[in-house]
């Protein structure tokens, strides 16, 4: 195995004599090829990725946080990674969210100038009508709180549309489905500093934002006092496809229930509001039921550890979002990331591998809302950042990995291409300097714990899948999810056996006349 071990070191340091030197000189990472060849074995021929896949999104389903589904997968990831043999395992608090919710049923149809069915979804956090409610639909035109005098006592059971509609064009470009290898090893492009705005348009800039979230907070008041039915809200993608959001405001238990928001597909959104334009009446049946939940305003991540041994107190952790929308089951995201995460650790625990620091996963709450979960898990534990070594993600769909971004930490460089280098055969072949943003490494790199997102084929991710109805199980790549649990395990566990930590980025200490 030394043998083995050896020429591993060799061979990374011929391909790193490839590479622009590191301003530090480059440590040599022992990387077991025994292990790797094992890990490669267990995750490419013996994975459980397939049936983890199809009990989370089939059977669990859309995990909306706070809402039951997100309950059901707290549960469900604690019960594997107990069955798994994992220790410390925890359904832990991070912090209060809010209300939680789920969409209980919905009809809807375009009842004139022709029948159709409306292809909509409610928007999270939004409430229910009383029962079929027929009304007009109305295109509401304010850009102040006075220009909304003009509809007062006109509403009564109205549709509104308050958005302009969606542009669409055909694809002339498509994007290709898996990373072209010129891309992955092209330096990352240079951004410069952002332009110093001037203080004048600055200010300007912020007094008409806050404007108009004046407007819209008394669009929306005033729309609730006059009884309307509902709102329409466009799709943000083509072909039909519903994709959406949800409510802030709904998720305080302080406010009162928003009136029902509908994702219309943007295709009819369009045809209803040119068809108003027209002076042609447009009348919808729409039946709209959801549930709200208070009982618990608290919201949970799962967590669970291989110990280490001689550096057990310190960490290697890797993690996804468990959380999802409602509108497909959450598949690519980020069930996909989550299913990698979970197979990582079953692999490195079916085979017995020790490692010298603890490994933890974490799949979080609350990312869609603005990676709470995993900032909140960070701000509870701050006595244990100094011995967090890194942290591993991915989220990003349902591609297999194709290397990994530094977060603009150099000296973490080598050392990832050393470690990847084992798996150039299944792809893995870039380490790129700069940032990615977006999920959960983050919160961590934010506290100043190494925190790293892989790089991801994309295949039908930005396009199709990225918080639309069409996120199921049919769009995960299960060899591409066999891939990336077997390059995380392996780059998890090396991590864990190093003698040192992680470098972590110098800290920039403000200079003194």
């Amino acid at each position: 195995m030394k043998r083995r071990m050896v020429r591993t070191i060799v061979a990374a340091a011929a391909v790193l004599a490839l590479a622009p030197a590191a301003p530090a000189q480059i440590a040599q990472e022992a990387v077991d090829m025994n292990a790797v060849e094992r890990i490669r074995v267990e995750g490419l021929e013996n994975s459980q990725i397939e049936e983890l896949a199809g009990y989370l999104t089939d059977v669990i389903g859309p995990r909306l946080t706070n809402s039951p589904g997100m309950t059901r997968a707290n549960e469900w990831t604690a019960e594997m990674f107990e069955e798994w043999g994992l220790s410390n395992v925890q359904i832990e608090p991070w912090g209060e969210f809010g209300r939680g919710w789920e969409r209980v049923s919905y009809s809807g149809r375009i009842v004139t100038p022709f029948v159709q069915p409306l292809v909509a979804q409610p928007s999270g956090w939004t409430g229910s009508t009383p029962g079929m409610v027929t009304g007009p639909a109305v295109i509401i035109e304010a850009d102040s709180v006075a220009d909304l005098e003009r509809y007062r006592g006109q509403l009564t059971g109205a549709w509104i549309l308050s958005r302009s509609p969606v542009e669409m064009s055909p694809d002339w470009e498509p994007r290709p489905l898996r990373t072209p290898l010129e891309d992955l090893l092209e330096p990352a492009e240079e951004r410069e500093g952002r332009p110093q705005m001037d203080p004048a348009e600055r200010q300007r800039r912020i007094a008409e934002w806050r404007r108009l979230r004046e407007v819209r907070e008394a669009i929306n008041e005033f729309l609730a006092e006059e009884g309307i039915g509902g709102l329409l809200v466009p799709s943000s993608r083509e072909y039909t496809l519903v994709r959406g959001g949800g409510s802030g405001a709904g998720r305080d238990p302080d406010n009162p229930e928003p009136p029902p928001e509908l994702n219309v597909s943007g295709e009819q959104y369009n045809q209803i509001y040119r068809n108003v334009m027209r002076g042609v009446p447009v009348e919808l049946e729409i039946d709209v039921q959801n549930r709200f939940f208070s009982d618990d305003l608290q919201s949970y991540n799962t967590v669970a550890d291989i110990p280490g041994s001689d550096l057990a107190d310190e960490y290697v952790m890797i993690g996804a979002h468990l959380d999802s929308w409602h509108y497909g089951t959450g598949a690519t995201d980020n069930g996909a990331g989550s299913l990698v995460m979970m197979e990582a650790m079953r692999i490195l625990k079916e085979l017995d591998l020790q490692p010298r620091r603890t490994i933890r996963i974490a799949l979080w709450a609350g990312e869609e809302q603005g990676l709470l979960g995993s900032r909140g898990w960070v701000e509870n534990h701050q006595d244990l950042h100094p011995k967090i070594s890194a942290y591993l993600n991915v989220d990003n769909g349902t591609g297999r990995l194709r290397g990994i971004w530094d977060q603009s930490n150099e000296a973490a460089i080598p050392v990832f291409e050393q470690i990847l280098w084992p798996f150039r055969d299944l792809g893995v072949v870039a380490v790129k300097h700069g940032n990615t943003g977006g999920t959960d490494h983050l919160a961590f790199d934010a506290a100043g714990i190494p925190g790293f997102n892989f790089i991801q084929d994309p295949i039908e991710y930005g396009t199709f899948t990225h918080h639309t109805a069409a996120d199921t199980y049919e769009r995960l790549m299960l060899d591409d999810l066999k891939q990336a649990a077997v390059v995380v395990a392996a780059t998890a566990y090396h991590l864990a056996m190093r003698d040192e930590m992680m470098p972590r980025k110098p800290v920039e200490r403000p200079t003194t006349d």
